[in-house]
């Protein structure tokens, strides 16, 4: 890309990503001098980890995070060369889990709508899996958020400058 920003924002993409010193330095040769990245993440307080589909119980890796990763919450500070950290904080993970909560309330609350682009999308026959899918994915969500008052998986902010 040719272009240059003032401002960088990514929302929950760096769990689809594995290699984040070279997307940083990528990003950075996207940053003006005085530009700033704004990221926003999910994230373990402690560890970071792949998700792996081993076997069939690993349905929500394979069809919700097929090669993400979950970071932990300083995982990116360990990656400066291009662009350095300005400031950070984190999220308790109450406020995701009752995001997810909601998402799983406006699903029931509009199945009518939602079970015909479901089916477009999947095809009539797996539109009820599908379904059902969605709505253990909203639940999981929420629980695993919602876990130790939210102080064990949570979301980061990350402000970075360029380097």
């Amino acid at each position: 890309m040719e272009r240059s920003f003032d401002r960088i924002i990514s929302i929950e993409m760096f769990e689809h990503m594995k290699n984040y010193k070279a997307l940083l330095k990528k990003i950075s040769r996207w940053m003006k001098e005085d530009s700033l990245l704004f990221v926003h993440y999910f994230c373990h307080k402690t560890f970071a980890y792949h998700f792996e589909d081993k076997n069939d119980d690993d349905w929500i890796t394979r069809y919700f995070f097929t090669g993400g990763t979950m970071p932990s919450a300083n995982l990116l500070l360990y990656f400066q060369e291009d662009v350095s950290v300005v400031n950070h904080w984190l999220v308790s993970g109450t406020h995701y889990a009752r995001t997810s909560e909601e998402w799983l309330k406006s699903m029931d609350k509009n199945i009518a709508t939602i079970r015909p682009i479901f089916e477009k999308t999947y095809g009539r026959e797996s539109a009820t899996k599908w379904i059902a899918y969605w709505r253990t994915f909203f639940i999981s969500v929420a629980e695993l958020f919602g876990y130790n008052n939210g102080d064990e998986w949570m979301v980061a902010h990350h402000l970075f400058r360029k380097n």
